[in-house]
């Protein structure tokens, strides 16, 4: 029996191969990246933002309570097609891992189903590389670096021009999946639009989901003159949200809070059943696969997460987040959210009330009852104690990995083995009561990315002063202090991440470059020769060798 066989096996012995419950349909999947639930006009909370998205809203129905599994565009991603929580898919942050091969996507069980499936992806952060690809008969998506725009990333326009050709050429006597994803509204915001002078980023941000609200609406059009609307289940959606400064809390990824977590969901049906209602069930993005396996004709594993929305509501959902701990020194972060509020696990635990307290500005921890406790924490363990699959590791090249980071993201840690279980006791610092050093640190990356690197460099090692496992800001410090010609120093900072389970090839790099420019050759050599062996696609590394090996120093601009 192969590894795919004995899993699904293992996690649906009774219905993974039971026979499609209804007819299929076509399924148009289209994630809006970083887009917050209350971007869209339609949730009521701002006036004509989505004018497109509101009117199939109008066609369709709106979740009122959709959440993501975790703010992290991969990890969320893996959840949407595979139905699983990122403890059980294991992938865990962008960037460091790859989708098990073991894993069942939703796009294969489409195409075992006889189903057409294509995916057109706006940004390197879901990369094929990175598994997402199974299932796919064409996965379309950016290069990792681009001569023009941001690296690794390509706007909406681009991503519907390449789906409505495929839609065009496709077997219309055949259903098809399709998934759109867009990257336009992720930071930096930089809307095509003129804005007033002084515009806020949150008015740039607007501006951006409004442009990505005209590409939608393109390609509705499209697709409403040539009927392909008439016989599709359309589904939108988002990853994550975003933040503007709620809990001092910039853009995403490394908290828990439900700016981020609470996302968009509209589902419009081809005959129009349940037109212009609003669900308010509790739904997690895990709910959407076995959902469109049951508009494709098919069906997911039994033994997944999520359950399909045309069933009785679930008892509550999942959600965390491990950046923090796998890039920044902090403890993890889990959750909990149900009916009665919104349990947080960390190394600081806390209890939200959602109904009385929408905005989490009070945690009432303390005014739990230990059976209430009790029961929350037993759902992280019972779901930790799950069948799981284990992240592919060691896939992700150096390029890639640069791409990621031009889009704003760390991609710097490595698993390393098993992470800690959601309720393990940790010493670290609990990620909300590090907000403030989060906004210090992002505050150096703009000015690094300035060219201020003395100022960069002061306000990094202010912060690895009190949390010397902060391996983001290390690395940082250690790179401004290269640009400042500070080798000494540099190799001070980097020479402890030596000792971690897992050091990454840009350590090895940074220190051989640092130890060259000391004179301390046979050093530099070794740490080049390993940043080499760990990354042998990265044609910067190789050079630098070269250039050492035949006596030669380099050039200064690389150095960091």
């Amino acid at each position: 029996m192969n590894l795919r066989c004995a899993l699904l096996a293992l996690l649906a012995p009774l219905g993974a191969c039971a026979e499609a419950p209804t007819a299929p349909r076509s399924v148009l999947l289209i994630t809006l990246d970083t887009v917050r639930r209350d971007a869209l006009s339609c949730y009521g909370v701002r006036a004509d933002t989505t004018p497109e998205l509101d009117r199939l809203a109008r066609e369709g129905v709106l979740y009122e309570h959709a959440y993501t599994t975790a703010p992290i565009t991969l990890t969320a991603h893996a959840s949407l097609l595979t139905g699983l929580y990122p403890l059980r898919h294991g992938v865990r942050d962008n960037g460091i891992a790859t989708v098990a091969p073991a894993a069942e996507t939703l796009a294969e069980r489409a195409r075992a189903a006889g189903a057409q499936t294509a995916a057109f992806v706006g940004a390197v952060v879901l990369d094929r590389t990175f598994g997402l690809e199974q299932g796919f008969d064409l996965y379309d998506g950016p290069p990792p670096q681009r001569e023009v725009g941001h690296p690794g990333e390509r706007p909406a326009r681009e991503v519907v021009d390449a789906a409505l050709a495929w839609l065009g050429a496709r077997d219309r006597a055949r259903p098809f999946f399709a998934w759109l994803h867009c990257y336009d509204a992720h930071h930096p915001y930089e809307p095509r639009t003129p804005l007033a002078p002084g515009a806020s980023e949150l008015e740039r941000y607007l501006a951006e989901v409004r442009e990505l609200d005209a590409e939608m609406g393109r390609l509705f059009a499209a697709l409403r003159a040539d009927g392909t609307l008439d016989e599709t289940v359309v589904v939108v959606t988002a990853d994550h949200g975003e933040a503007f400064g709620e809990h001092q809390e910039l853009t995403h990824g490394a908290f828990g809070w439900n700016t981020t977590l609470a996302i968009p969901l509209v589902v419009r049906h081809p005959d129009g059943a349940r037109a212009g209602e609003r669900d308010a069930r509790l739904v997690s993005l895990v709910d959407l696969a076995p959902t469109l396996a049951e508009a494709l004709g098919t069906r997911m594993p039994e033994e997944i997460d999520g359950r399909s929305l045309s069933a009785p509501a679930g008892d509550g959902l999942y959600f965390e987040t491990y950046a923090g701990y796998l890039s920044l020194g902090w403890s993890p972060l889990a959750g909990w959210i149900d009916a009665r509020g919104k349990y947080v696990h960390a190394s600081r635990p806390e209890y939200f009330d959602l109904a009385r307290d929408p905005h989490e500005a009070d945690d009432r921890l303390a005014e739990l009852d230990a059976p209430t406790l009790e029961a929350y924490r037993a759902r992280l363990g019972a779901l930790a104690a799950r069948p799981a699959l284990r992240a592919g590791e060691g896939a992700v090249d150096e390029e890639l990995k640069r791409g990621i980071q031009g889009l704003g993201y760390a991609a710097f840690d490595a698993t390393g083995g098993d992470l800690p279980h959601p309720l393990e006791p940790s010493d670290l610092p609990a990620p909300h009561d590090m907000v403030g050093p989060w906004r210090e640190s992002m505050l150096a990356q703009e000015r690094f990315n300035q060219g201020r690197h003395e100022e960069a460099a002061a306000i990094w090692s202010r912060l690895l002063e009190k949390n010397p496992r902060n391996g983001f800001v290390r690395l940082s410090l250690a790179t401004a202090l290269m640009r400042l010609k500070r080798h000494a120093e540099a190799v001070t900072v980097l020479e402890p991440m030596l000792a971690d389970a897992v050091v990454q090839p840009q350590v090895h790099y940074r220190l051989g470059v640092s130890l060259q420019k000391l004179g301390r050759r046979d050093e530099a050599l070794t740490h080049l020769e390993r940043a080499v062996a760990l990354a042998p696609r990265e044609q910067r590394y190789r050079d630098k060798l070269e250039a050492l090996r035949h006596g030669n120093d380099g050039r200064d601009e690389d150095d960091g």
